[in-house]
């Protein structure tokens, strides 16, 4: 309901912006040649503006590309209301990262296919190719660590007290979803209906190549952290905790490469997101989205993350955290 409002709202100021009908009596009065000059600058001046509610039988939705949009947050509700019922169900939360992150993949593929449905016949650009390539990668990677981490551990004290009640476990999954819709923001929002094919030199800029090498770097980095805390459990005593490679420069060097992925896509879209003031907020949104989730955890604001390592942990752990960078790494403090 608020994306259809939002869309109607946009829609309903595009509509209006048409030549004022006070200024029609002077494009009358205007010679043949000038009016045919004018009529051709205003068109070359419109050729990227974004459409008219005309656009596509009317619909403010279609006019406007928010239609991928609202498919991937179907997906995301879907996915994650099914994780919701199987939590309450079962009692389990095995599933949990393998519906919140795996719903990604299922999402961005729906929304790029209601794009290429909408846009039959043009070329689709290699920035929303890539983006989608990068998002499934991702979500497929890390919902399949995650959930065979859950089967060998079969216990998350961190999510304990929160998912104990029914409130906590519809909150836990609600957020999931907006995790994922406000996240790929980046991506929907992009896919703007196409009109024409899209100029190479426009489809794919500098800005994009350091947007996509970016996201290559987070998806490097998160998975190295994640093999060196795993590796590091699995062959030490459960008392000790990793606080070397990347966790001697960062507390949460997975959470940075998380922020460095989906801060990548913002800047691999940025040409098409730039075209709208709105396709930009809305797309800048996921990585302040995603700092303040991480930043959230990071300080127990979301589950009790800090205060179980440090009884756990003791003192060692104090310091360590007092040492380290919370989550933008300090690699002068790398150690083996």
């Amino acid at each position: 309901g608020l994306v259809l409002l939002l869309a109607n709202l946009f829609a309903l100021s595009s509509s209006t912006a048409f030549v004022p009908t006070s200024s029609l009596p002077i494009l009358s009065s205007m010679p043949p040649q000038l009016r045919q000059r004018r009529a051709k600058a205003d068109k070359l001046n419109s050729a990227d503006d974004e459409p008219s509610l005309s656009v596509r039988g009317g619909s403010a939705l279609s006019a406007h590309g928010l239609e991928p949009l609202l498919s991937s947050a179907k997906y995301f509700g879907s996915v994650c209301g099914a994780g919701f019922a199987l939590s309450v169900a079962t009692g389990t939360h095995l599933h949990l990262d393998l519906f919140g992150t795996g719903a990604f993949l299922p999402a961005s593929v729906a929304a790029l296919k209601k794009h290429l449905a909408l846009n039959q016949g043009m070329p689709i650009s290699l920035s929303l190719m890539s983006s989608c390539m990068v998002i499934c990668a991702w979500s497929f990677r890390l919902a399949l660590f995650l959930f065979y981490r859950a089967t060998v551990l079969k216990h998350d004290g961190r999510l304990t007290d929160t998912l104990s009640t029914l409130s906590g476990t519809f909150g836990f999954w609600f957020v999931s979803a907006l995790w994922g819709i406000f996240c790929t923001l980046p991506f929907t929002l992009a896919m703007k209906p196409v009109t024409k094919a899209p100029v190479a030199s426009k489809a794919w800029s500098f800005v994009s190549s350091a947007g996509f090498l970016l996201a290559l770097v987070g998806m490097t980095i998160e998975i190295v952290a994640d093999l060196e805390k795993w590796l590091f459990k699995m062959n030490n005593p459960s008392d000790a905790f990793v606080s070397t490679g990347l966790w001697s420069v960062s507390q949460h060097p997975n959470y940075f490469g998380n922020i460095c992925i989906f801060t990548g896509l913002f800047f691999m879209n940025f040409q098409t997101l730039s075209s709208s003031w709105w396709r930009l907020l809305g797309g800048f949104l996921a990585p302040v989205f995603m700092i303040c989730l991480f930043y959230a955890q990071s300080t127990s604001m979301v589950a009790d993350a800090v205060g179980i390592a440090t009884r756990k942990y003791g003192k060692p752990y104090e310091a360590w955290m007092k040492a380290t960078p919370m989550i933008i790494p300090n690699f002068k403090l790398y150690k083996r």
